[in-house]
């Protein structure tokens, strides 16, 4: 499977207020009360819907981006189902260059499936274990 990003989460690509100067979506947008995902440029933002084709089937499937992280050298992306009909289900996709030069997200082969599970279902375990330890502390 491949991704098409139907949607990009911020306007602009910029992700944190930090970024701001370099924003170059060409918005003309005079408000920074506009933004909700504190990237601080102002500028309307969309849902982050990724829709990923299924080479095999050519079926397109709706995911919300929800997490991504690094391992090994690689970086992978969390998307959750989009689908309101059916029961949300989690799908961890491998980000990789595609042969035009653009990123893509590729689905994990059987050999590396519960490996990358396993390491995120560490990272989310370590992640709790650091909430509970600031919550103690408060």
């Amino acid at each position: 499977m491949f991704f098409e990003d139907e949607e990009a989460c911020c306007c602009c690509g910029t992700d944190s207020a930090k970024d701001q100067d370099d924003c170059d979506c060409g918005c003309d947008c005079e408000s920074d009360n506009d933004c909700d995902c504190d990237c601080g440029c102002g500028h309307e933002h969309s849902s982050g819907i990724i829709t990923m084709t299924d080479t095999e089937t050519g079926k397109e499937y709706a995911f919300v981006l929800a997490d991504d992280f690094s391992f090994e050298d690689e970086h992978y992306c969390v998307l959750v189902t989009a689908d309101n009909d059916q029961e949300p289900e989690m799908v961890i996709t491998r980000v990789v260059t595609m042969e035009d030069g653009t990123e893509g997200l590729m689905s994990l082969d059987d050999a590396e499936y519960d490996r990358i599970y396993a390491e995120y279902e560490r990272l989310c375990e370590e992640e709790d274990d650091e909430e509970e330890d600031d919550e103690d502390e408060g």
